[in-house]
């Protein structure tokens, strides 16, 4: 085998030695490795076969006697790894049900050390992780060679390894030594959410595959001929100009039965990938960077979105070019961007080459940097690699375009914009809101402290991605640009091309801006302090305006203040000092010039990480705000200083009672949850001639304990089919955490409902409920328990009746296949003690506490007729209608199943009671009940219809006629699926 160090000793390589770079902090030390491979890719068996040999250098000062080896395709090889595991808590049950033949694993291993036969002891949890035994201790100083020969089976594409066909895009695919570093081993498994932490070197690689493929992959390419190839492809893809000049066709040509072997050579960078495709467009290009030096882009394509991978092209130069100028000179020879048929996101970064779709060139290339060069520990501290890469990704959106960002298009859209209130607005303030809508939720994490896995799916994009950009802009308006630059500058120069933990960026930054960032690097971004920075004063000379800003959060805050004339336009912008939170020191005095000033404005540029708004604002008059009126928009707006928002959606409605209906919610803030929010919804009753609707307002509290996550106290008034219900509420939802454990809530309510059509009845029920669910995407459980206190008076002279009703139920689902699932339920219900007012239904609840629209609550119809025809699922949660009402007791199973092939379901419930019932005049009297039948999820988990074929309910078990069938079909409607508040809180849970 030709060794690495042969290739790597080419003197022509225009590259810097590590000795060459910044000299290293005192006592730093980080381990070598250089690589020599050989590969060869059978595209018929998707399969890998290959030789590698490194030299592994031991820097550190400790004696080694084994290292940590990352064998990464194992992940992919059955359903107990991490990563399947990670696929689960995700929500993603494709690689679950994968057949054997996607599935994928490294094997034929034969490690040697130094010539001599070594051990590999598998990790126990983690087949992708091993210990390689040395047959010699490794001296501090001292050089191991290892080598082996390996197979890799190529998996379907999961992750980022795997391949589409004869698409193939081969990341994370060789033996590779975990990091030894100052703070010990980091073998880690490979995980879909939390990337990686290598050891610098050199790479050497060989790639052996059918010549007719293209190929893009880390490193300087060594064949002229391959180099020759690519030059004619450029040239001929630059002749086409519109995506009809490619056309569509995605077809694979035959692979060539001659081979190619490509030779890339490479150092100072920790992976090696690449990717190869018979279909490629090639575009090529390039940027000269300050030092003068020249570095060639390209693109390789497939015929999708060929006019984007054009534009791409320009981004990927962009990257080089501002990367370089605001960080630190880009050092390699080349960067390319390839088209590939990813799995894991919008793309996926390795050094100098980058898998990715167009739209996100720019953020994949800058990976360069912040991963690659400055190779911090992705897994543990993410947001040095994705955050700091989304903040320099951001300013160059933003070089030409404020309004360029993550909702470039409702700001660009002026019509769009209008409506939804976003109008004037700067991106920074749209960006933010992902954010804020966690925050104010009690669902948001800490930027750093945290490993990538325990983030939940939706949090590592909003907090690691776009929290960390935010937080890092509203640094550099604190710094100030210039000084902000120079400390990155200095960052780069120090920790290119080494292990960069948090703390040493942070001692960088101080030591550059001569400034101590304790309160930014620990408190701000190690913790879930909620900011919030307002105006208590103001005085007025003839020449000033004198305000004091007060720090209203639990942590020292620094914010911008402005004053701004009667059109809301900027006149002058000062930076308070860092505000303390101590009782004396929460207050700092800043004096403005009184020119033209209508009013002072804290952080009018939206880039403090503030979730209150509304008081930022003072007019010169000495009032928060002048009178505004309130603008209506409708679904949802963003809080702003300059404006006060209210917005609406209009509602539909029916019922047999009050018949059509025609109403609007009004609501103050879908997304941004505040401390009041509420939702009023008028109806008007055409029949009725009259205003029903429903008014609710929560007051919530997050607490900032790890027990508890938020406490939400609640009013509900709901006036439907001449009822009326109040019910105040206290709810606590616990732990803190959403996203690692099963979720508790406890909940007491106090509900009174005063029906007109029962004599003005007053039904009052005490509840206590206590709800825990957890589980995965694979299957999911659930249990909850009830205490009902039940009072029911229709006047003071019949005096009232009394039951205390305790109920429990518990779920569980699970999927055997992607999208079929079976369900089981156990009901148990019991009066402690019962009146003649109270019952239990086998067949559904009677629904004391209203919280099921009923279509016919009042029997009417005979079509929609509540109990006989419509469900709630609750109580016994029989599919059928059997008349069986219990004072006493009721337990039931229920089983439920969604058939293969067809959408249809069945369903199955077995149920008990203490009493004895006659059904529909029936001679026998029975105790113990059964239905089963079909089920039609014409809108599943919202309108399912069920149609029992055989049970209890019919004379012999069967329908005696199609009528007696088609009778008794029922159906369920679970219109709070559709409560949209409800809808974005689940979301931003997952």
């Amino acid at each position: 085998m030709k060794t690495l160090f042969a290739g790597v000793a080419l003197a022509a390589l225009p590259y810097l030695t590590f000795a060459q770079q910044a000299a290293a902090p005192a006592g730093y030390w980080q381990q070598e490795v250089n690589y020599s491979i050989d590969v060869t890719l059978d595209d018929k068996q998707h399969e890998l076969k290959g030789t590698e040999e490194l030299q592994y250098t031991n820097n550190s000062p400790d004696q080694l006697t084994f290292i940590w080896f990352h064998l990464w395709p194992n992940a992919y090889k059955d359903n107990n790894t991490a990563f399947a595991q990670q696929q689960l808590r995700n929500g993603s049950r494709k690689f679950e049900f994968a057949k054997a033949s996607e599935r994928g694993y490294i094997d034929q291993l034969d490690f040697k050390v130094n010539g001599q036969s070594a051990q590999l002891a598998y990790d126990p949890q983690n087949p992708d992780m091993a210990k390689l035994i040395l047959p010699q201790p490794l001296a501090p100083g001292a050089k191991a060679t290892i080598s082996t020969p390996f197979h890799v089976k190529i998996p379907t594409s999961f992750s980022r390894f795997g391949h589409v066909d004869q698409s193939y895009q081969i990341t994370q695919w060789y033996p590779k030594p975990a990091v030894y570093d100052r703070k010990g081993w980091h073998p880690m498994p490979y995980l879909d959410q939390g990337e990686f932490y290598s050891e610098f070197g050199a790479f050497d690689v060989r790639i052996t595959l059918p010549a007719n493929y293209t190929v893009g992959a880390t490193g300087v390419l060594q064949n002229p001929d391959e180099q020759q190839r690519l030059d004619k492809l450029a040239e001929a893809t630059a002749q086409k100009k519109t995506q009809e000049d490619f056309g569509k066709d995605l077809s694979f040509p035959v692979s060539s039965s001659e081979t190619k072997t490509l030779r890339y050579v490479q150092d100072r960078v920790h992976d090696f990938a690449w990717f190869a495709d018979k279909r490629f467009n090639v575009l090529k290009s390039g940027v000269t960077l300050p030092s003068g030096r020249q570095v060639t882009s390209w693109v390789l394509f497939t015929n999708t979105d060929a006019e984007k991978w054009i534009k791409g092209l320009q981004d990927l130069n962009d990257a080089l070019t501002y990367y370089s100028q605001w960080v630190g000179e880009y050092p390699y020879a080349a960067a390319t961007a390839v088209d590939g048929a990813l799995s894991a996101g919008a793309g996926m970064e390795y050094p100098m080459v980058t898998v990715t779709m167009p739209s996100a060139i720019i953020h994949e290339v800058g990976h360069n940097w912040f991963y690659g060069i400055l190779g911090s520990n992705e897994r543990d501290f993410a947001w040095m690699d994705e955050g700091v890469n989304s903040y320099i990704e951001t300013r160059i959106a933003e070089r030409n375009d404020p309004q360029a960002g993550q909702f470039s298009g409702l700001l660009k859209s002026t019509k769009i914009a209008g409506k939804l209130g976003v109008d004037g607005l700067p991106a920074s303030a749209l960006n933010q809101v992902p954010y804020q809508a966690e925050a104010s939720r009690g669902l948001d994490q800490p930027v750093s402290g945290l490993r990538a896995d325990k983030y939940g799916k939706l949090n590592y994009g909003l907090i690691v991605y776009m929290k960390t950009a935010a937080l890092l802009k509203y640094l550099a308006g604190y710094l100030g640009q210039e000084p902000f630059d120079k400390a990155m500058h200095a960052y780069y120069e120090t920790w290119q091309f080494r292990h960069p933990y948090p703390e040493d960026m942070q001692r960088v930054f101080e030591t550059s801006t001569g400034q101590q960032l304790d309160w930014f690097f620990k408190d701000m971004l190690q913790n879930t302090y909620h900011y919030d920075a307002a105006l208590s004063d103001m005085q007025l000379t003839d020449s000033q305006v004198k305000v004091l800003v007060r720090n209203d959060s639990p942590a020292p805050f620094a914010v911008p203040v402005s004053t701004v004339d009667a059109q809301g336009k900027i006149l002058e912008t000062q930076w308070t000092p860092l505000i303390s939170t101590e009782d004396e020191q929460d207050e700092v005095q800043l004096d403005f010039r009184r020119e033209g000033v209508a009013a002072v404005v804290v952080d009018a540029g939206y880039v403090t990480p503030q979730l209150n708004r509304r008081d930022d604002r003072m007019t010169v008059s000495g009032s928060l705000r002048r009178f505004e009126p309130i603008r209506i928009k409708p679904l949802a707006s963003v809080e702003r200083w300059d404006r006060a928002t209210l917005n609406w959606f209009p509602v539909v409605g029916a019922n047999t009672s009050d018949k059509f209906m025609l109403g609007a919610a009004f609501f103050n803030s879908p997304v941004l949850n505040k401390n009041l929010n509420y939702v009023v919804m008028p109806m008007y009753s055409i029949n009725r001639n009259e205003v029903n609707g429903i008014a609710h307002v929560n007051v919530s509290v997050l607490p900032n304990t790890a027990f508890l996550r938020q406490i939400v106290t609640s009013l509900t008034l709901q006036r439907f089919e001449r009822y009326f219900k109040v019910e105040p509420s206290i709810a606590f939802t616990f732990p803190k955490s959403a996203y690692n454990g099963p979720q508790h809530t406890l909940r007491v309510a106090n509900t009174a409902v005063k029906d007109q059509d029962r004599g003005n009845e007053t039904t009052s029920i005490q509840t206590g409920e206590y709800t825990v669910a957890g589980g995965n995407a694979l299957q999911k459980w659930g249990a909850q328990v009830e205490l009902n206190q039940l009072t029911s008076a229709i006047s003071q002279e019949t005096g009232s009746t009394q039951a205390t009703l305790l109920r429990a139920a518990a779920t569980y689902q699970r999927f055997y296949s992607p999208k079929k699932k079976v369900s089981v339920r156990l009901f148990g219900g019991r009066f402690l003690n019962s009146s003649s007012d109270f019952v239990m239904g086998l067949s559904g609840s009677p629904d004391y506490r209203r919280q099921t629209a009923f279509l016919d609550r009042q029997m009417i119809s005979h079509t929609f007729t509540a109990q006989v025809h419509q469900t709630d699922d609750r109580d016994g949660a029989f599919k059928a209608f059997l008349p069986v009402y219990s004072q006493k007791w009721i337990s039931t199973l229920n089983l439920q199943a969604e058939l293969p092939v067809t959408r249809l379901g069945v369903f199955a419930d077995f149920g008990a009671t203490d009493e004895r019932f006659q059904i529909e005049g029936r001679t026998n009297t029975q105790r113990l009940f059964y239905d089963a039948g079909l089920v039609v999820p014409v809108i599943p988990d919202i309108f399912q219809l069920y149609l029992p074929v055989a049970g209890s309910q019919y004379q012999d078990g069967l329908p005696s006629s199609r009528k007696d069938f088609t009778d008794r079909i029922r159906f369920v409607l679970r219109l709070e699926q559709l409560n949209p508040f409800r809808q974005i809180s689940q979301l931003l849970a997952q």
